[in-house]
């Protein structure tokens, strides 16, 4: 048995080098009783990280208890980390874009084509999702950036409509063919919510309340045991239990204190601190934003997901932000170079804070077991990460053949749930710890022997197995106890007779840390799903601009603008659609008209009509403006109970800037609604 000294001395030799051992010579085998400490390349690696002995065994009362030593170095596990597929490094999840019309073209489209089209995205450099033990994380989404062109909407549906009752309909039976399609297949970790707005991130337009109430309850029926994620905290989604895609992660400026305060960061510090603990909190790091200097990115996290990874201070402020907002995984930053040494040792700091970190500190196990008798096993587990594990995977026992680690037979242990094993909260920066630490979760699980199992002894081993993936070994224990295909060993137990020996003596384990063998099964009855033919469409007639006729498109939506959570925007269907701006409109509030990204009118004189209703005695103000810029003179524009037309002509003199607006400013500091419809715009020069 090791010194305390020895052990202290043992693990700090191993946490500086851990990394590097394990990224270099992951399936290389070490022997525990032995130290060595090899000279290589660029490196100089304690082997002692992995040939730590197998720890404490003790044998009481028929017993055996076993306290493994805990692995120091960073584990390549499922469901956490890096948001891409690393073959050199850290990343076993891979999230896509999916465009609405790829996977349904028209309302009589079949789930199939869903399937198929999942068929053909889970493969990443030339192997399959499930070879690999890479999981996906899908988003469908409509409208990529505003950009003409770049719309997705099926074929019997009009470009930019997201207000007609045909549109809602078709949302919520796409939710439900979605969740047809994927909740129980294996390959689907979690999915984004998407499909409004941009990028499908919920501005431009940001879901109605509407809406968000038709998303969660469409959601929520549809899938039962996948994750769904949103990109913003409002509390129809919050109260669904969702969890977050935030994609500006880590940005100075949305951090509290900040002006920010509907953005995650303050909803996460200040309203919703349980998010977490329900759904995953995932996004990724805007290197974008980090090139302007009000970033501040020498004080933060750097300009590259490299620079990341190789400044000590960069990675101390990203692993703040992952254990403040208990951040299970995150892209952009992924795009880090696993091919670059000093890269991967800091990247496996970052993996190491990421998600769920299951340290099993000690398991219990009779010492002789019959044949169809109860097994019984008591685990004490400690998560030192910063998040849960979010599926129903189960802890499977096993018996393992000394000669070949194999298992002869293995069972799931009822009454163990790997959900509820949470780790520390309140996370204190200066301190760079929780302030409630991770706490030790007991559980004791049960299986049942088969009654025909030959007697003798066996290794006793456990397993975290992929539920849906049938059930193969997948996620790992943070102990150096470990064989590769995803069981770890503690100790020999006898079936029908004693074992000559408990403790695993001259036993040579494997490293954790990256393990290539493991993967998970599909039914062959999704990967035989071939793409439909295209039904009958019943297509749509595009809306063009004409500028003697008409330039408002009259499917596309208006958005609303402002901070204040009591205001929001409504569709009305009287005998036409009517955009409701209604409740507290706050300061600075607006209902705006954009033509696309970048689309500007043409020098001209211009002719804009509209209908106008509204609280009586508020007014609302019109300009048009260049992006955010004001350009025409105001126009005070009184309400009353009743429709009242208007008409405004302006010219437009130069050529815009940055693209035109239609721009309603909101009465400040007070109540009411706002009702408009019946836009018209024409040039009549």
């Amino acid at each position: 048995m090791k010194t305390a000294a020895e052990k202290t001395a043992l693990t700090e030799t191993g946490r500086k080098t851990a990394a590097a051992f394990s990224m270099r010579f992951p399936h290389r085998t070490v022997e525990y009783s032995r130290k060595r400490i090899c000279i290589g390349l660029v490196w100089i690696i304690a082997q002692a990280a992995a040939a730590q002995p197998v720890g404490d065994v003790l044998i009481r009362d028929g017993w055996v208890t076993v306290r493994p030593m805990e692995f120091r170095g960073a584990l390549n596990n499922p469901l956490k980390g890096f948001r891409a597929y690393k073959k050199n490094g850290y990343g076993l999840l891979e999230r896509k874009y999916i465009k609405w019309n790829e996977i349904e073209v028209c309302a009589d489209d079949t789930v199939e084509r869903i399937i198929a089209h999942t068929n053909r995205i889970t493969v990443v450099q030339g192997k399959r999702f499930e070879a690999l033990n890479v999981k996906l994380v899908p988003r469908v989404y409509l409208d990529w950036n505003g950009t003409s062109g770049k719309q997705y909407w099926p074929a019997d549906l009009h470009t930019f409509d997201y207000d007609s009752p045909a549109f809602q309909q078709r949302l919520r039976r796409l939710v439900e063919k979605l969740g047809l399609a994927w909740d129980e297949d294996p390959r689907i970790f979690a999915v984004q919510m998407g499909l409004i707005g941009y990028w499908g991130e919920h501005h431009n337009p940001a879901p109605t309340a509407a809406q968000r109430r038709l998303l969660t309850d469409a959601f929520q029926k549809a899938f039962k045991n996948k994750p769904v994620l949103v990109r913003h905290t409002d509390p129809e989604f919050m109260q669904a239990g969702f969890g977050i895609y935030y994609d500006t992660f880590g940005t100075l400026t949305r951090e509290p204190p900040t002006q920010w305060q509907e953005q995650f960061p303050h909803q996460a510090t200040y309203v919703y601190r349980d998010i977490w603990k329900r759904a995953p909190i995932e996004g990724e790091v805007e290197y974008n934003w980090q090139q302007r200097d009000s970033a501040k990115p020498q004080e933060t996290f750097g300009r590259t997901p490299d620079e990341t990874m190789k400044v000590p201070a960069y990675r101390r402020y990203m692993i703040d932000k992952i254990r403040r907002y208990h951040a299970s995984y995150l892209g952009w930053i992924s795009g880090y170079t696993d091919t670059d040494a000093e890269v991967l040792a800091g990247a496996a700091e970052l993996q190491q804070a990421f998600g769920y970190r299951y340290v099993l500190e000690a398991a219990a196990y009779p010492l002789t077991v019959q044949p169809g008798q109860t097994l019984t096993v008591k685990l004490t587990v400690r998560n030192t990460g910063s998040a849960p594990f979010y599926l129903d995977w189960p802890v499977a026992v096993g018996l393992l053949d000394p000669a070949t680690r194999k298992p002869v037979w293995s069972a799931p242990l009822e009454g163990v749930d790997i959900r509820k094993w949470l780790p520390g909260e309140d996370w204190d920066s200066g301190a760079f710890a929780y302030r409630r630490p991770a706490v030790p979760y007991h559980d004791e699980g049960r299986a049942v022997m088969p009654q025909h199992i030959k007697p003798g002894q066996y290794i006793l081993g456990l397993a975290m197995l992929d539920r849906q993936g049938g059930m193969m070994p997948s996620a790992r224990f943070a102990i150096v106890n470990y064989f590769r295909g995803g069981w770890h060993p503690l100790g020999f137990i006898g079936v029908g007779e004693a074992p000559k020996e408990v403790a695993l003596k001259h036993i040579e384990f494997d490293s954790p840390a990256f393990d290539d063998s493991l993967h998970y099964k599909v039914p062959e009855k999704l990967l035989a799903v071939k793409t439909p033919p295209v039904p009958p469409v019943k297509a749509v007639v595009p809306w063009t601009a004409d500028p003697r006729v008409e330039l408002i498109n009259p499917w596309r939506y208006w958005t609303l603008r402002g901070e204040n959570a009591g205001l929001e925007k409504q569709i009305l269907h009287e005998d036409r659609r009517i955009i409701r701006a209604a409740g507290d409109f706050g300061k600075g509030a607006s209902l705006d008209y954009t033509f696309g990204e970048g689309v500007k009118l043409d020098p001209g004189r211009y002719r804009f009509a509209f209908r106008v209703r509204g609280t009586p005695g508020l007014s609302v103000t019109f300009d048009l403006a260049d992006g955010w810029r004001s350009l025409s003179k105001l126009i005070q524009i009184p309400l009353s109970g009743e429709w009242h037309e208007h008409t405004i002509e302006f010219e437009v003199k130069t050529t815009f800037k940055d693209e035109t607006t239609l721009r309603f400013d909101l009465p400040q500091n007070t109540k009411g609604t706002f009702d408009l419809t019946d836009t018209r715009l024409k040039r009549v020069d």
